[in-house]
């Protein structure tokens, strides 16, 4: 079972590695700006399996124990994040539609999007942990392990970065369902008490301007569905470059490892 993951994680590297030597790096730019970005999948290079190592070396152990545990859980973050880029144009199509922005489908849809948050919190507390591990401390004089603890410690950044973008936004449309007058003390599907709607004359002006970081919705069920939609690009295309960074650190301690 050691041995399956850790040859999970060499292929994952190794496909992070030939995607950043393949394709040219994107234009950096801050959440936000809704600018787009390139991207393309070359096929993924040998990786060594490490787990069939015997070495006692701090850093091999290190890659075996912690860094392969906390990239499978980085790995895990991504497929459930796959997850959630589907779940926000919906979410957005529920809040722009008239006969669901105030019942339990909205509140269904968001619900999800906040088992999604909290699951991404959670696979990151996995890498915090290892970060916490005496074996990656930032005292060693190892310079393998400190290069491991700097590369995990980029990866767990990318971690939170997406988990707490993820959990602002959620936080932010649980108020606006709150002062909407939704009744949130029920189940999704178990009914729920609504206020009465306001009127068109009593909407107040779709504000021109979001927090940062966070997703701007105009009320116009297209545009706001594509707004989700590149909110998520930039998300997981930030993510790429911190998972991307720590991967060309593990690989070539990896192959020592492995030799």
């Amino acid at each position: 079972m050691e041995e399956r993951a850790v040859h999970v994680l060499a292929s994952s590297v190794a496909l992070v590695v030939a995607l950043a030597a393949a394709t040219p790096a994107p234009t950096p730019f801050p959440l936000g700006t809704l600018q787009p970005f390139g991207s393309s999948t070359p096929a993924p290079q040998v990786f060594p399996n490490i787990g069939r190592v015997r070495s006692v070396a701090p850093a091999c152990a290190a890659m075996r124990d912690l860094i392969v545990p906390s990239y499978a859980a980085a790995q895990r973050s991504d497929v459930r994040f796959a997850e959630t880029r589907k779940r926000l144009p919906n979410y957005a199509e529920l809040v722009d539609n008239p006969l669901h922005v105030e019942d339990v489908y909205r509140q269904s849809a968001l619900a999800k999007l906040d088992n999604d948050a909290t699951k991404l919190l959670e696979e990151a507390q996995i890498i915090a942990k290892a970060l916490g591990d005496p074996r990656l401390s930032a005292k060693s004089q190892d310079p393998d392990v400190l290069a491991e603890r700097t590369a995990l410690q980029q990866l767990y950044e990318g971690q939170m970065i997406r988990a707490n973008l993820l959990s602002e936004f959620v936080i932010r449309q649980q108020a606006a369902i709150a002062k909407n007058g939704i009744d949130t003390s029920t189940t999704a599907f178990g009914g729920a008490r609504t206020a009465a709607r306001p009127s068109a004359t009593d909407q107040p002006i779709p504000a021109l301007t979001a927090p940062p970081g966070m997703p701007l919705l105009m009320g116009n069920e297209l545009s706001d569905k594509q707004v989700m939609n590149q909110w998520s690009t930039e998300i997981a295309a930030v993510v790429y470059r911190y998972k991307n960074a720590a991967a060309k650190t593990f690989l070539p301690i990896a192959k020592r490892c492995s030799n």
